[in-house]
């Protein structure tokens, strides 16, 4: 651990290493021993306010961020990197560029934490996007320092007026965010397991379109809509990869989730991966009313809106896979069935008072 410790460095950027979506939930037992102030970076980061903590504990918050990293190792045998700052942009810029499994404390001089800043890669500064990283690039801006020295109006002629003011301020330090206390939001998860290694692109596929179809009908019995969809492929040394996907609008239509899962799938790139189990989850729930949803004048999809109520009163009355898509008839060998759960709501924010 970086030892320049500072009493203003107290907001901490805290990132765990490939925890499962409900080991990421248990993670904020641990966390709020030490502080409320907790704010959840789904699928793997949170931010914490120390400032309070330093003063009831009699710690520095150096001190604090390693007993955390300790509890959260032994407790789930995760690995965490993290980073401590005056700010939200200090902290996370820390965690970004701090050694694995260790916490980078920057200094409390504001001067020296802004040449820190300024010597980064452009594309660390929140805001900044694989395709404006290009376009900065392109005008020869590839450091925070650089884009720091270019006039607020040039910058916002490169990246738009409000993208732009923002950028600008960020990279001079300034930084308008605070932490809101909340934890992780409330998800209906999904997850395939296999008794083997599954090597079949296509296999896998077929497993995503059962996991569609499991989140869609109890999104629907619930009268909720996801906008988000996340899927985590875990692979034969437990070792995962997760993505996720913001949704145009909120939905439990479960060909929706389904082109969702296969999108972030494809997007993975996995060739001949051995894969043990595939999990879906799909979070930032909403009441959703069937009047609310939006016509797609699309004849195929309006077809299966329809039909989707027909088949969840089927499931209620015979019995869950009672009617299901042919690739789903026949089993397959070395599969489990669907495993499901709802993860437990925030006990700092309730769903009416999340933002």
């Amino acid at each position: 651990m970086n030892a320049c410790t500072s009493a203003k460095a107290t907001v901490l950027h805290l990132r765990c290493h490939r925890p499962t979506f409900e080991t990421y939930r248990q993670t904020f037992a641990v966390l709020a021993d030490i502080t409320p102030v907790i704010q959840a970076l789904p699928p793997d980061a949170v931010l914490l306010q120390l400032a309070g903590a330093v003063k009831y504990f009699g710690q520095s918050p150096a001190e604090l961020a390693d007993l955390l990293q300790t509890r959260l190792a032994a407790r789930f045998g995760l690995v965490s990197t993290g980073g401590l700052g005056a700010s939200r942009l200090y902290a996370t810029i820390a965690a970004d560029t701090a050694r694995p499994g260790t916490i980078q404390v920057l200094p409390e001089d504001p001067v020296t934490a802004r040449a820190f800043l300024h010597d980064q890669d452009v594309r660390l500064l929140p805001g900044v996007g694989p395709a404006l990283e290009r376009k900065l690039r392109r005008y020869g801006i590839d450091t925070i320092g650089e884009l720091a020295t270019v006039p607020v109006a040039t910058v916002q002629r490169i990246a738009g007026a409000a993208t732009g003011r923002l950028l600008a301020e960020r990279a001079t330090g300034t930084d308008r965010r605070t932490i809101t206390p909340a934890g992780p939001p409330a998800t209906i998860t999904s997850t395939r397991r296999f008794n083997r290694d599954v090597l079949d692109p296509d296999e896998i596929r077929r497993d995503l379109l059962a996991l569609a179809l499991d989140l869609g009908a109890r999104l629907r019995t619930a009268g909720q809509g996801a906008r988000t969809v996340e899927l985590q492929v875990t692979y034969a040394d437990r070792s995962a990869t997760t993505r996720s996907k913001t949704l145009a609008e909120a939905t439990g239509h479960s060909p929706v989730l389904r082109d969702a899962l296969y999108a972030l799938f494809s997007g993975m790139g996995l060739e001949r991966a051995r894969v043990r189990a595939v999990t879906a989850r799909a979070g930032g729930l909403t009441t959703r009313a069937v009047s609310g949803v939006q016509l797609t004048f699309d004849a195929t999809t309006e077809a299966a809106r329809t039909l989707e109520p027909v088949l969840d009163r089927a499931a209620a009355r015979f019995g869950t896979g009672t009617v299901r898509p042919a690739a789903l008839a026949m089993p397959r060998a070395g599969q489990n069935d669907i495993t499901a759960g709802r993860s437990a709501e925030s006990v700092w924010t309730r769903p009416e008072r999340r933002a």
